[in-house]
């Protein structure tokens, strides 16, 4: 194995620079900088090690309603998935995304509740990082005459470590008990999803 020492590679006029055969692996050293000012095309190979992957990503919701109680904050169970590539979604017992074993960093979520026959003064969807209240985003009813849907969202962005877990809880003051909405048809209505930015 030699050493060619260059500093520019061009093709011969109208065609292509082809470097290495198909099976090979070109390797670019630790310590070594690759410098990209054009585009990668990858459509019939692959190019790792550009950029993020943006996973673990999950996107989550229910499927038929929920009730919750009044003045009582509690875990929405997202029981059904759109995606979750890392399964790192619990959709059946805990309700919960788990950070993955080498996925900390800064992760993007966002989450929304919707009610029906809306009569509370106020709702709120707080986010519970490992068991703690982190985000709360609440709204207000100024019209509390039970004849609408009100929808409280939250979008928010952090940093998370591995085996760290995020929840969804709702709380209302309904005076009784009401139902957040859920359809297996309409995955949006009250939903949760997240991905990593960055490590």
């Amino acid at each position: 194995m030699g050493t060619l020492f260059v500093d520019k590679l061009d093709p011969q006029s109208g065609t292509s620079l082809e470097i290495g055969s198909s099976g090979d692996t070109m390797t670019v050293p630790s310590g070594a900088t690759l410098t990209i000012a054009g585009t990668i095309n990858a459509s019939s190979g692959t190019a790792t090690g550009f950029g993020e992957s943006n996973t673990p990503a999950f996107s989550v919701y229910r499927s038929s309603s929920q009730s919750i109680a009044n003045d009582t904050a509690t875990k929405i169970q997202f029981n059904a998935e759109n995606y979750d590539t890392d399964n790192a979604f619990d959709s059946s017992t805990n309700y919960r995304f788990t950070v993955p074993s080498g996925k900390g960093g800064k992760y993007f979520f966002t989450a929304r509740a919707r009610s029906s026959n809306f009569t509370s003064v106020a709702a709120v969807l707080t986010s519970y990082i490992n068991g703690s209240s982190k985000i709360v985003t609440s709204i207000t009813n100024s019209a509390a005459d039970g004849s609408g849907y009100h929808t409280v969202t939250s979008t928010w962005s952090m940093t998370l470590a591995d085996s760290d877990y995020v929840e969804m809880y709702y709380k209302h003051n309904n005076g009784s008990t009401q139902n957040i909405q859920g359809d297996s048809g309409a995955w949006g209505l009250t939903a949760f999803a997240g991905f990593r930015i960055s490590s």
